[in-house]
């Protein structure tokens, strides 16, 4: 099915769509249409994944340009899920950051085996400060 799909470098995306693949993998973000639009569109590089019209899949990062860059998002909906469109995506990032001193990501502790095969491993601790009030407009 892969080479039906079309990767799109694109950062204006319909926030409907963010919020509805975000919502299809169980992400609270997808309840803050607005905001995720906004990160989004204010994201360094954004890839995303698209089945004709249908968003299937995206990966975003925020970077200073040099040195760090944080996967801020990699989802793919779960019908589409298992035919290597997450891989696909991990490595364009990689490939696009390749000499970055450091690459950084946060994830849930039962998804390190798979960060582990694109050579992310347990350093240091991550830290939230969340803030989940109202959806910002702008």
């Amino acid at each position: 099915m892969d080479n039906k799909l079309e990767y799109k470098y694109i950062k204006d995306i319909d926030k409907n769509k963010l919020a509805e693949l975000f919502s299809s993998v169980g992400w609270k973000t997808a309840e803050y249409p607005n905001r995720l639009y906004n990160a989004i569109k204010n994201s360094d590089l954004v890839i995303s994944v698209w089945n004709n019209k249908e968003l299937v899949g995206l990966i975003s990062t925020i970077s200073d340009g040099y040195i760090n860059v944080f996967i801020t998002y990699l989802l793919v909906k779960p019908n589409f899920q298992k035919q290597h469109i997450g891989t696909n995506l991990m490595n364009k990032v990689c490939e696009h950051y390749k000499g970055f001193g450091r690459r950084i990501l946060s994830t849930e502790l039962d998804k390190e085996k798979y960060y582990n095969k694109f050579g992310f491993t347990i350093d240091g601790i991550v830290m939230f400060n969340k803030d989940w009030s109202d959806d910002k407009v702008n």
